[in-house]
């Protein structure tokens, strides 16, 4: 090796140190404890000052030097520090003007204002301090050891727990009755017609059924969800087992970052002159129609095929009642950002970030070449209707249940729904999301390209061939 090949070979490898110890400065502390940040210190205290905030330890790998132009304006002792910028949903700067003389006209009516919170700030805060804890596991023996395990760590902390009427039988208690009493007014079988207006903390033990469970447990507003895997995927449930006691220390104190996973509200209508059937809506309120319907808010996706059938599904798509394209296929998926990982993506969709506010509308098997997936803006009312030329009935499922056959005319309006799932994060809502594509979907995951071989490479190749000499 040459001088000059030296230079560069150590250049690079101090670039990459550089980079290294950047990223080992700003790493966040992880829940289950993998990862600590500098000193070991909690993140994200931060001072606000108007349009930014001046973060004392940077709290994302979006922090940056402090600039110039805002130099004088700080307070004096944290001009060297980090800081995030305000965003929105367009750019880094939530001012829209367009040139010296546009911008947006003002909005008159607030019920027309949308207002996106940068994901990065979106952090637990308890009101007052929790109470009530549902418990919700994966069924069969394999969680009954964890179970068992969380029960009796709860009950330690003065918190009353909600279990499934099925899961009584595996508590952790001794057959003496008197000591039984002692616990049974604080561990409680949980009943979802009187009991769910009052749960403050929902922990799921299993896999990303039990999450989805959860959410059909709780169909308007939901409590923030601890998610442990002990399933066979887990790509929703980011949490390990065994680091149970910190993580919930660090949950209970609000000392964690949520992500909101978007959840559509799925009205089906039927087509029958029956005008005596009413349907509870999203709001609680009982709303009288000319067809009747159910109202289902989903986490991951509503698809709507041609089940049994050997015909093709022949529907029509509508949004904000104007008529969009007519599907012939095996059927259609209308998926949140969270389920665009699920059956969306093995069907050709695009991945979505969660946080991302849209909806995935994907073909199944469409008889039609150009027939692609397209994302479309959160808030818009799409429309699923079975053709009246069909030939066949098509059949309707929300994540992966309520399995219902649709007849001609009958259809499915699906929108964004105001109750997301408060998903716990383990290190951030960036992080979780890119780590589960790597570890879980194995993403990108290929043999890295080999570099081009130099001719002093070739030549030093040659002399090892020729040194060895074959003995007699």
């Amino acid at each position: 090796m040459n001088q000059n090949d030296a230079n560069h070979v150590s250049k690079s490898l101090s670039l990459q140190q550089r980079r290294t110890q950047s990223v080992d400065e700003h790493s966040l502390k992880r829940l289950d404890g993998e990862v600590f940040g500098e000193n070991g210190q909690r993140m994200n205290k931060g001072i606000s000052d108007g349009s930014c905030d001046i973060i004392e330890e940077c709290s994302d790998i979006y922090g940056c030097n402090v600039p110039t132009r805002n130099a004088d304006k700080l307070p004096s002792g944290v001009r060297s520090r980090a800081f995030r910028r305000s965003r929105s949903c367009f750019a880094p700067s939530p001012h829209c003007s367009f040139g010296p003389k546009a911008t947006l006209k003002k909005i008159q009516n607030n019920n027309q204002l949308i207002v996106i919170q940068d994901p990065s700030s979106q952090r637990l805060h308890w009101l007052c301090p929790p109470k009530y804890v549902l418990i919700i596991r994966k069924p069969g023996q394999s969680t009954v050891p964890e179970f068992r395990t969380l029960v009796l760590n709860l009950l330690k902390r003065d918190l009353t727990v909600y279990i499934d009427s099925s899961d009584e039988t595996y508590l952790p208690f001794d057959k003496n009755e008197t000591d039984k009493e002692k616990v049974t007014e604080r561990c409680k079988i949980f009943d979802e017609e009187h009991d769910i207006s009052v749960i403050d903390l929902a922990i799921c033990l299993g896999g990303d059924g039990t999450l989805l469970h959860a959410s059909s447990i709780f169909q308007q507003t939901c409590p923030p969800i601890l998610s442990f895997s002990l399933g066979s995927l887990g790509f929703l449930t980011p949490f390990d087992f065994k680091y149970h006691d910190k993580i919930l220390n660090e949950v209970l104190s609000g000392n964690v970052a949520l992500l909101l996973r978007t959840r559509l509200s799925c009205v089906i209508q039927k087509d029958t002159p029956d005008t005596s059937k009413v349907y509870s809506g999203e709001n609680g309120t009982t709303t009288e129609h000319n067809d009747h319907g159910n109202t289902y808010l989903v986490l991951n996706e509503v698809v709507i095929d041609r089940g049994p059938n050997s015909y093709l599904s022949n529907l029509d798509l509508y949004i904000n009642d104007k008529f969009i394209t007519k599907v012939q296929g095996d059927g259609l998926i209308i998926s949140t950002p969270t389920g665009s990982t699920a059956y969306g993506m093995a069907a050709g969709a695009s991945m979505v970030h969660p946080n991302v506010p849209a909806m995935v509308i994907c073909p199944i098997c469409p008889h039609s070449l150009s027939f692609r997936p397209i994302v479309v803006p959160a808030g818009l009312e799409l429309e699923v209707k079975v053709s009246e030329d069909t030939r066949l009935t098509a059949w309707l499922s929300v994540d992966g249940r309520n399995r219902l056959e649709l007849q001609q005319q009958d259809s499915v309006r699906i929108t964004t729904s105001v109750y997301p799932i408060p998903s716990i994060s383990r290190f951030d809502q960036l992080g979780d999301w890119f780590e589960s594509l790597a570890n879980i979907l194995h993403w990108n995951l290929r043999k890295p390209q080999s570099s081009l071989d130099t001719d002093q490479d070739l030549q030093l190749q040659d002399d090892e061939s020729n040194e060895f000499v074959p003995t007699s």
